[in-house]
């Protein structure tokens, strides 16, 4: 049995160094206070933990999909905790790419895109789903899963994947009682 932890990331554990609105270079990234000590709880407790972010910069032009890429290697490396970030660049929700520490450098267009096609981008649920279908491998039961943000498409992805949702404010709390949910 698995537990799952699904988190998305800009706001929820990771904000610019810089202090503009949207991560445009991997390095301007860094953890927000209370979010190591969150993971941390949660690996303790026996969780995978997985990233799910929009990546809309790419389709807006702001940045390149290499640099999303390298965005999300600089946040594996800072975030030890996770395991694998899945993103979706575009506004349609046609592509889902996944980074994980076996392929950096190397992220792979999953062969799974075609199922969830036009249902990646949130607050639809495609990436989750992706997700824990990676994880199941079509046989492992999830015992408890749990998506962590701090926007109302993370709440709705959620809602929309069936997954129970957490507030990140709440979530990053010191408290270890914050990890039980409404």
């Amino acid at each position: 049995m698995a537990k799952i932890l699904l988190l998305d990331l800009d706001g929820t554990i990771r904000r610019t160094k810089s202090g503009k609105t949207f991560i445009n270079e991997p390095e301007d990234q860094e953890p927000i206070e209370g979010s190591i000590e969150a993971l941390d709880r949660y690996h303790a407790d026996g969780y995978r933990m997985i990233g799910i972010t929009n990546q809309g910069g790419v389709a807006a032009g702001q940045k390149f999909l290499q640099d999303a890429i390298d965005e999300q290697i600089r946040t594996l490396e800072l975030f030890p905790q996770l395991s694998y970030i899945y993103f979706c660049p575009d506004f349609e929700g046609k592509f889902c790419y996944l980074v994980s520490r076996e392929n950096l450098g190397r992220p792979v267009h999953t062969e799974w895109a075609a199922h969830w096609s036009g249902s990646f981008r949130k607050p639809n649920p495609g990436m989750i789903l992706a997700a824990l279908f990676n994880i199941q491998n079509g046989k492992n039961p999830i015992e408890d899963c749990l998506f962590v943000g701090d926007r109302p498409e993370d709440e709705a992805a959620a809602r929309n994947a069936g997954v129970r949702f957490q507030w990140a404010d709440r979530w990053r709390e010191v408290n270890p009682s914050a990890k039980v949910t409404d």
